[in-house]
């Protein structure tokens, strides 16, 4: 249903965008008072010309390349009294719109610096025409806030993905490369980079991708099917029978007709805080087990993604509200001896109270980044500039979101309650972070290319660690020498196979049911770490790393292990001592990243 929505609001900016485009060429003209409402037909393309004309300037500066490269302005229906006249159907917007279906299609390339310059004088003449700013100045400002209007970002390609999309049934490296030895002179045999020049300049340029689809075959078929509808269509059909012949082609962008035979690419458009935009497909998670948990999980709740809240260890910010939802929950060391939380939560958006929510640090980022989650924090460090505020990161901010500066995105959302002294009051719910990802255009789906649709490898039935004859009995993690100051620890009940955690000695409790924490996975997780200068205070930790070692717990025992993790959304993976991945037991887990140097004590 997410992916139905999102490609319904993508449809929608592209079809507004579309209208408002056709639209613009009425409004610009002085209003003469008339309603135009009869069919038009111009079988020819508007030329720049034309378009001056209409906008009442000879400004020679002003560049018509965003109607010309589309062929944008083609006419349906009318005879030739009617060239060059305004008139409107929804036939030509149906046209308009087929053309500008490749904007959020993920192969095209356009400088829209131009599309911007022509807004501002767009709205600009409307002003001047005493129009106002009416409701064609919102829709054009959200038409606009689309990924390939300005600032495109660089695609993510593979030997057969180009952002997500899979383009095997239309593309073969090997014979991209042989058909077109100017390209492979310059890329050589690389089938990524290959295709990337299929898809931003190979399509349009009429070179074949492979030898099973021919392009120009498929497009005839099409326009066939698309003039036939014309012809059918009752306006075509009021025109009588001295109409001409309708323009019956789908578009004049032959990337066009790929996108057709491939299905437009299923994109959603996000907005991050610095003003960037980038483009990103919606991942359908079709697994009936939780890839945080390895149990069984309802479809819609599968494809919502997550969220990564910052919370305190503090004994006086104690309890936390909606930590006992978290799947996974990491605790690590900050300054002043004391550790911090992110819980991971996939099932939120029922929650009233959310925190209280305290600021976030570096390293948490590289954490958070393998769940692709939106990151709930009250500020952080001066650090985390060029990561939190990434075109990548999605995050809500009660206060400028690296400490020293940079936006503050969604702080409007957040609250305090008086039962706490600042900085342990500070609260969000459900409701906000919907209202706030909305309103910054965050996606509340699964966002394919980031998501990781296997985490951790979960056993297929009970993990006992009885294959390790080395495992030892950990029915108490004492993480007192970790974290001194919180004297994290768990207790292991056998009875119900799971660990449960206290803090400062005592039950560490939510505050929403009073249940107290329980995992039924320990991991710790032995990390490089430095200070961030010889007399600050701030930590480092290295969460980018293959050589480093630590602890798996479960069902009362604990064996040695090692972890690896080379990228930012490379999920972290856990070894036993023989190279194989280690096999959690379904259910939550709890990892504590440890200062290298530190000793976790058991029994």
């Amino acid at each position: 249903m997410m992916k139905e929505r999102n490609n319904g609001k993508n449809r929608l900016v592209a079809a507004v965008l579309a209208l408002l485009m056709v639209l613009e060429m009425v409004i610009a003209m002085p209003a003469t008072g008339t309603k135009a409402e009869a069919a038009v037909l111009n079988p020819r393309f508007t030329t720049v010309a034309e378009m001056q004309g209409k906008l009442g300037t000879a400004d020679k500066t002003w560049n018509a390349a965003y109607l010309t490269q589309i062929e944008l302005y083609y006419w349906s229906f009318a005879d030739d009294a009617h060239l060059g006249t305004n008139e409107l159907t929804i036939e030509i917007v149906k046209n308009v719109y087929r053309n500008l279906e490749q904007l959020l299609d993920n192969g095209y390339v356009m400088d829209y610096h131009v599309l911007a310059a022509y807004a501002a004088q767009y709205l600009n003449t409307r002003a001047a025409n005493g129009l106002g700013a009416d409701e064609f100045y919102n829709i054009l400002n959200m038409a606009l806030d689309n990924p390939y209007l300005l600032n495109k970002p660089v695609a993510t390609v593979t030997a057969t993905t180009y952002n997500g999309r899979d383009y095997s049934r239309v593309f073969d490296a090997t014979y991209y490369a042989a058909h077109n030895p100017d390209v492979a002179a310059i890329l050589g045999n690389n089938p990524a980079e290959l295709l990337r020049h299929f898809v931003e300049n190979g399509m349009n340029e009429g070179r074949r991708g492979n030898e099973a689809f021919d392009v120009n075959a498929y497009a005839a078929q099409l326009d066939a099917q698309v003039l036939a509808e014309m012809k059918a269509s009752s306006v075509y059909q009021s025109l009588g029978a001295a109409a001409q012949p309708p323009v019956g082609k789908y578009s004049y962008s032959l990337a066009n007709y790929y996108s057709k035979f491939l299905g437009f690419y299923d994109g959603a458009i996000t907005t991050v805080t610095n003003g960037n935009k980038i483009l990103t497909g919606v991942y359908t998670e079709t697994n009936p087990l939780s890839v945080y948990t390895g149990l069984p999980v309802d479809p819609v709740l599968a494809n919502q993604r997550p969220i990564a809240v910052m919370m305190p260890t503090d004994k006086t910010a104690q309890p936390s509200f909606g930590i006992s939802r978290a799947e996974v929950l990491y605790e690590i060391m900050e300054e002043g001896n004391i550790s911090r939380q992110m819980a991971i939560i996939q099932n939120w958006k029922d929650m009233t109270k959310i925190g209280n929510i305290r600021s976030c640090r570096l390293y948490y980022l590289y954490a958070a980044k393998e769940w692709d989650p939106i990151l709930i924090h009250f500020g952080g460090v001066f650090n985390m500039h060029g990561v939190v505020d990434g075109e990548d990161m999605n995050n809500l901010s009660g206060t400028y979101e690296y400490g020293t500066g940079g936006a503050a995105p969604g702080a409007g959302k957040f609250y305090r309650t008086s039962d706490r002294k600042a900085p342990h009051n500070a609260y969000i719910s459900a409701e906000g972070i919907i209202s706030a990802s909305k309103s910054l255009g965050y996606q509340l789906g699964l966002r394919n290319g980031y998501y990781n649709p296997r985490h951790f490898s979960f056993a297929a039935g009970v993990n006992d660690l009885s294959q390790y004859p080395e495992a030892k009995t950990a029915n108490v993690i004492d993480l007192s020498q970790v974290f001194s100051y919180t004297k994290s620890a768990l207790t292991y009940n056998a009875a119900e196979g799971v660990y449960y955690k206290t803090l400062h000695g005592v039950a560490q409790k939510d505050g929403l049911n009073g249940q107290q924490l329980t995992f039924t996975n320990v991991i710790v997780q032995n990390t490089k770490w430095t200070y961030l200068s010889p007399t600050g205070s701030y930590l480092y930790f290295q969460m980018l790393d293959n050589t480093e070692d630590g602890y798996y717990f479960t069902k009362g025992k604990c064996i040695h292990i090692h972890w690896i993790k080379n990228s930012d959304y490379e999920v972290t993976r856990y070894f036993d001592d023989y190279g194989n991945e280690i096999q959690l037991n379904p259910g939550k887990t709890y990892i504590a990243v440890a200062q290298k140097g530190k000793n976790v004590l058991f029994q």
